[in-house]
């Protein structure tokens, strides 16, 4: 499974510690969304926005107890985030591909 990220979870350490690996990945952009900073939080979220898009990671190969583990980070159970699929285009082969992304509440 895919997802896409755009904040913290590009950061290599930050993956690290939170799944115990890297996982592969590539750039790729989430058109529809505009990223802003929380200010409660200090951490960028993304929000639905017609004409802006959102540079990011699309990361490969996740599997369902590394997204159980992101989704814990995300804090989507507490409501702080949501995750759903969206179409992404990846910037290597301008190819759309379906990722999940989290997105704010």
């Amino acid at each position: 499974m895919t997802i896409f990220v755009y904040g913290e979870l590009c950061k290599p350490f930050v993956l690290l510690e939170i799944l115990g690996r890297v996982p592969r990945s590539e750039p790729a952009l989430l058109d529809g969304f505009s990223r802003k900073v929380n200010p409660e939080t200090g951490y960028f979220h993304a929000v639905r926005h017609p004409t802006d898009l959102i540079a990011g990671l699309l990361l490969k190969s996740i599997k369902m107890k590394e997204l159980e583990k992101l989704d814990c980070f995300e804090n989507v159970e507490g409501g702080e985030y949501e995750r759903l699929k969206a179409d992404v285009k990846t910037l290597r082969s301008l190819t759309k591909k379906t990722a999940w992304v989290y997105v704010a509440t």
